[in-house]
């Protein structure tokens, strides 16, 4: 007995699906084929196409300094067959260096022109072989010269020390060297006064620190060349401790025939100071005071200031900062 689960199958539908994929498979490939031997032929021909390059410029006269505005890119012709187009069509394009020793004068002073067609057999020399240059956009570049001047000026760190709680700053960062060359054109250098250091912080410093920061020359634009390109940062580092002293409050500025008593008489001067400089340090270092010229009319209060104090201490603190006072004649 038959299963009622078990259907019947044509033999001849199944090899005629076979057949079909058969033939499906096989126009495909065809396609595939033809299409592959299609682009091969294309691809074999000579084309023509226009390239945009970045370019830098090179050799200008010793003395002298562009001052104007150069093209930043310039479009070449380039004919080649199509692989190699192909190729230079989606790749990133090298950057051409453009001779300017052969620019020539208008006949205005300092004002020359170049003619960039010149420039072809230079491009070439930086292309493959199998490309060759029709032609470069602009054909003419227009430059104007002025005389290069060379200055000397101070460089300025920015630098930013996070430094370790226990920690500060000593002397100020020292940077060697601390002045550097600039040269360009007169007009340019002429407003120069310092150079900048690119920024850089340093974070948890707890020892002295030697570094080396680069000048900053992308903020000068290529307006001017800066010689050296660098400066040694050298930082020192003191361990500091708190300590406190109270001292007396000194009036001063009395009208004639007259005493003044403050509340409280005496002031807490918190401060840091060096390991090495603890002990050196004493009262007779300090003067606080309270200035009776500095009373606010309808104001029993003055605030106390530190008329001397070391100077070698750090982060002072008074407590309290102002007192009350009684004027008794």
């Amino acid at each position: 007995m038959r299963s009622p689960f078990i259907k019947n199958i044509e033999p001849g539908g199944v090899k005629e699906k076979v057949l079909l994929n058969k033939r499906v498979a096989t126009f495909l490939c065809c396609v595939f084929i033809s299409v592959l031997f299609w682009l091969l032929m294309t691809l074999s021909k000579e084309y023509s196409i226009t390239v945009t390059y970045p370019v830098k410029y090179s050799n200008p006269p010793k003395d002298k300094v562009i001052a104007n505005n150069l093209p930043s890119s310039i479009n070449i012709d380039i004919r080649s067959k199509g692989f190699f187009l192909l190729a230079y069509k989606f790749r990133d394009p090298q950057t051409l260096y453009v001779n300017l020793d052969k620019s020539r004068p208008i006949g205005v002073l300092n004002h020359f022109y170049l003619l960039t067609n010149e420039q072809i057999n230079n491009f070439t020399d930086q292309f493959s072989s199998r490309i060759k240059i029709l032609r470069i956009i602009p054909d003419t570049i227009f430059l104007n010269f002025n005389k290069r001047i060379v200055k000397r000026v101070p460089v300025k760190a920015k630098l930013t020390l996070d430094m370790d709680s226990r920690y500060q700053q000593g002397d100020s960062v020292k940077l060697v060297p601390g002045y550097v060359e600039i040269s360009g054109a007169a007009d340019v250098i002429s407003k120069v006064e310092y150079v900048n250091t690119v920024p850089v912080t340093i974070k948890n410093v707890d020892k002295a620190q030697v570094l080396m920061l680069k000048i900053d020359s992308d903020s000068n634009k290529q307006q001017f060349e800066i010689n050296p390109k660098s400066v040694k940062a050298m930082i020192s580092v003191v361990k500091f401790t708190e300590a406190t002293i109270e001292l007396p409050i000194e009036a001063i500025n009395l009208p004639s025939g007259y005493t003044l008593k403050s509340f409280p008489d005496k002031v807490n001067v918190k401060y840091n100071v060096a390991f090495d400089n603890y002990e050196k340090i004493n009262a007779q270092q300090f003067r606080a005071v309270i200035d009776y010229k500095k009373a606010e009319s309808g104001s029993n209060k003055l605030r106390i200031t530190l008329e001397k104090f070391p100077a070698d201490i750090r982060s002072v603190k008074l407590n309290p900062q102002r007192v009350e006072f009684i004027l008794k004649k």
